[in-house]
């Protein structure tokens, strides 16, 4: 593949994930998965692959305890068949959440993720994002416990 071939196929793996990203923000589960491969795989911190369909179950009950989350995306770099993101989610805790009631708190977070295209599809996802954090604003967490930690 040319160098030529090889940036239209970089701009179009961005171009496809800010699609996604745009589609999470609309709230729209259903339309996100259609940019998954069907064996879409989930990898997490803990080095457990999730199948596509876990991640769509755990997707929706965040967007449930979430439901006006949006993504602000900071950067997308692209190079050969992996994307990678560096984004901020913001949220208002409207359900319930890890078994918590909810706050009405808004929550920030930031969030990085790697995503792997092959096909025009998503077949690989790694993301991180700062748990910690957002249990720290939902008030599961004291503020120096974090603090300590850093």
């Amino acid at each position: 593949m040319g160098s030529t071939e090889q940036e239209h196929t970089r701009q179009q793996n961005k171009a496809l994930v800010q699609q996604l990203i745009d589609t999470w923000n609309r709230g729209d589960l259903a339309g996100m998965t259609r940019f998954w491969s069907p064996d879409m795989v989930h990898h997490g911190r803990d080095g457990r692959p999730l199948a596509a369909v876990d991640v769509a179950a755990e997707m929706n009950r965040f967007m449930q305890a979430f439901p006006d989350l949006h993504f602000t995306v900071h950067s997308l770099v692209a190079e050969g068949d992996l994307v990678a993101t560096r984004l901020t989610v913001e949220a208002t805790h409207k359900g319930e959440y890890l078994g918590l009631p909810p706050t009405g708190r808004a929550v920030r977070c930031p969030l990085l993720g790697q995503l792997r295209i092959v096909d025009g599809a998503v077949v690989e996802h790694w993301g991180v994002a700062d748990g910690l954090y957002l249990l720290e604003q939902l008030g599961l967490l004291p503020p120096e416990l974090l603090r300590a930690t850093a």
